[in-house]
């Protein structure tokens, strides 16, 4: 079989232990107000993570540069800044939980931070299967601490936000061991602090919006009836594995000629995979599941949960354009346009949660739906100028 096929597999055996970990999870802790604690703290390393994205974009922008030294720490500032600050805001707004598990949660997002920045210069400097382990690997550390007996449903909950903090750990671990000089080549220009600025400034205020919407939706969602949280967290990890298995797998395993050209066009190719009617289609579906479907609150059929399925195709295309129109080019005018868009749902989403009569479910629709098409719409319709590329 090829590299890419037996990837496909790490990545579908990585999905079911993923699945069978929340299944594991939910056994033991049910849909109540221990696994909505749990949820919480888990949702600090997730709203931290968010900033992977950027980190990962502007790590694709610079793959044929150098990680200089000002670089270097200009990402250690970011990642420290993000990580105390969001588990600051969790900390004060949210429900009284043991500080280790607060600042294990925030730590665990900054490590996965770093994750996201070494690992499109650890596939680009290959071999690309034994990488692809790596980053599957999370699962499986994750699902074997699960299985072993606990004491108590707290002395469980503590275990799992332990688990998900030494997952990146472990993987930084062993991205060292495989490449112990680095990605570096002699034939390449050094890439510094000035250099990252232009490129990051963008995505970073795009990951600003998308970590403050995070925060708005579960924080809300939190002072639902009880299960709520919990029912949103694992359907969203549900649509991720599924990324995580065919999408993330198939940009992993096309990045390196995506470094050599961007052919095909992505723009082309997103256009015919979700062309605008199909995208005010989804929109429309989301929109009357967030406001029309009653669904049973506190469960996995909760409207808060089910609007998501409406945004997952918008999702996986949005994701497969974005990587593929930044490996090795700086966008900056599409770029700067997708964080308006991420800006703009923030602040809608904010808003919304401060009007009780309004159906809850309408948050993760702008998050999840709108969001993915009006940010493929904006980017679509950009031109990007030559030097920028």
């Amino acid at each position: 079989m090829t590299p890419y096929r037996w990837a496909i597999l790490l990545s579908g055996l990585s999905a079911v232990l993923g699945l069978g970990r929340e299944v594991v999870i939910v056994a033991r802790l049910g849909l109540g107000s221990t696994n909505d604690l749990l949820q919480f703290i888990l949702s600090i390393t997730y709203t931290v993570a968010l900033l992977g994205e950027p980190l990962r974009s502007a790590s694709l922008n610079l793959l044929g540069r150098r990680t200089g030294t000002s670089l270097i720490g200009f990402l250690a500032l970011i990642i420290g800044a993000t990580g105390i600050i969001v588990t600051l805001l969790y900390a004060r707004h949210g429900p009284d939980v043991p500080w280790t598990w607060v600042v294990a949660g925030g730590v665990a997002g900054a490590a996965n931070l770093v994750v996201a920045w070494v690992l499109p210069r650890s596939l680009r400097a290959g071999p690309f299967l034994p990488v692809h382990a790596v980053c599957v690997m999370p699962n499986i550390l994750i699902v074997a601490g699960v299985l072993i007996p606990a004491s108590s449903d707290t002395a469980f909950a503590g275990r799992v936000v332990m688990l998900f903090l030494a997952a990146p750990l472990v993987q930084l671990v062993l991205f060292r061991l495989l490449f112990p000089a680095g990605s570096r080549k002699p034939d390449e220009p050094e890439a510094s602090a000035r250099d990252a600025r232009v490129t990051m400034g963008w995505h970073g205020a795009s990951a600003c919006g998308a970590m403050g919407t995070q925060y708005a939706i579960r924080a809300a969602l939190a002072t639902a009836v009880p299960g709520t949280l919990s029912a949103f967290v694992l359907a969203l990890r549900a649509i991720e594995t599924v990324r995580a298995v065919f999408i993330d797998t198939y940009v992993a395993s096309r990045l390196r000629k995506w470094t050599e050209d961007l052919a095909p066009s992505p723009r082309e190719t997103a256009r015919r995979m979700l062309p605008r009617s199909l995208g005010f289609l989804m929109v429309a579906a989301g929109l009357a599941i967030a406001v029309w479907w009653p669904g049973t609150r506190g469960t996995l059929l909760d409207p808060s949960a089910v609007v998501l399925l409406a945004g997952l195709y918008p999702m996986l295309v949005y994701r497969v354009f974005w990587q593929a129109l930044n490996t090795n080019a700086r966008p900056v005018h599409a770029t700067a346009r997708v964080a308006g868009v991420e800006l703009a749902v923030f602040l809608l989403v904010s808003a919304g949660a401060l009007i009780p009569a309004l159906p809850m479910a309408l948050l993760p629709w702008l998050a999840y739906v709108v969001r993915p098409v009006g940010g493929l719409a904006v980017s679509l319709s950009t031109g990007i100028p030559p030097e920028n590329l």
